[in-house]
């Protein structure tokens, strides 16, 4: 058992890159940073983004997450006390829930000493989120393309951008939760515009590991979701057809609303700004952020 406190980070993640849907993710460098200690009675203390919305009891996803794995592994959770600082907004399409579960299982390892594989991590992950583009890149970091299997395996390739690229995210002020985001697409799709995104998925992988950046362009259009998803969010259909000097590519960040660019370094604040000044367009504040790639995933203190 945990003798003494323990620290780790997750950080935040896009996913899809726009045509690499439910496929392709990216982590971010906004954090979701936990303090652990055994103790003998649960006790949650929040700081950082959304306190208001995160619970200080047993409905807090990380707690639940951390039994519902015990569960599975036949062990007994000692209670804790949890220390949570949140930098990664809720329900914006910036992976706050798949970080939490991912906090979830390292809490679990942390107070049993129960190390899981790579399998079993993700098998008591997929109890909350079916998503290894999100759950990989939050746990890995870096590029991550990953899929499950029909056996319900999962495998994940994380791969390396071998060059330094900028990243702008535009935060509206609205939420958007990932359910109301996935109702709104359609049961069956054209064998065109599967093959449309197949192609760009593939040149979207193509272009980051070669830093080919004049791919990205066309390489992050998207069929499969963004044309459907646009009803719900004012001014993203304007925001993906924007042509700025210094946007590489721009895509909806996992469900959204929020918007993620690669840009340019030296033009970065513009093309955020832009993007902004967009959503203001249709009555909507919105706050972008130039956010660094995170290339490290779960960091555990030693």
């Amino acid at each position: 058992m945990l003798q003494s406190k323990k620290r780790f980070r997750i950080p935040a993640s896009t996913a899809n890159l726009g045509s690499g849907f439910d496929a392709l993710g990216l982590g971010l460098a906004r954090y979701l940073r936990i303090a652990l200690e055994a103790a003998d009675e649960l006790e949650i203390h929040v700081i950082g983004r959304n306190v208001d919305r995160i619970p200080t009891n047993e409905d807090n996803l990380i707690y639940k997450v951390a039994q519902n794995t015990a569960r599975r592994r036949g062990r007994k959770l000692p209670m804790f006390h949890l220390w949570i600082d949140n930098e990664i907004p809720l329900a914006r399409g910036m992976g706050s829930s798949a970080a939490a579960i991912i906090a979830g299982i390292t809490c679990y390892e942390l107070l049993t000493d129960d190390h899981l594989d790579e399998q079993d991590f993700f098998r008591c992950a997929f109890d909350f989120e079916d998503h290894p583009d999100n759950l990989g890149a939050c746990l890995y970091g870096g590029l991550i393309a990953g899929v499950a299997g029909d056996d319900g395996t999962v495998q994940v390739a994380r791969l390396q951008i071998p060059c330094r690229l900028s990243t702008v995210v535009v935060i509206p002020s609205f939420e958007l939760s990932t359910g109301v985001a996935r109702a709104v697409l359609p049961k069956t799709y054209s064998f065109h515009d599967i093959i449309y995104n197949t192609q760009r998925s593939a040149l979207t992988i193509a272009a980051l590991t070669t830093c080919n950046k004049k791919l990205l362009r066309e390489a992050m259009r998207d069929r499969i979701h963004q044309p459907y998803r646009a009803k719900l969010i004012p001014g993203l259909e304007e925001i993906l057809n924007l042509q700025l000097d210094g946007l590489l590519g721009v895509a909806l960040s996992g469900a959204g609303p929020t918007v993620f660019a690669f840009v340019e370094p030296e033009l970065a604040k513009n093309v955020g700004e832009t993007i902004a000044g967009t959503y203001k367009n249709h009555g909507v504040d919105a706050i972008p952020l130039l956010i660094e790639i995170d290339t490290l995933g779960r960091v555990i203190d030693p």
